[in-house]
């Protein structure tokens, strides 16, 4: 599981209404760890 897939994971899991903020953040972190 990536980063990302773990992102949608969470944001699934969580019910997080701004899950499309936290998938955003993550191919941010993503981007900065390559």
């Amino acid at each position: 599981m990536n980063l990302e897939e773990t992102v949608d994971y969470l944001a699934k899991e969580l019910d997080l209404e701004r899950s499309e903020h936290v998938r955003e953040v993550g191919r941010s972190v993503a981007k900065l760890r390559d």
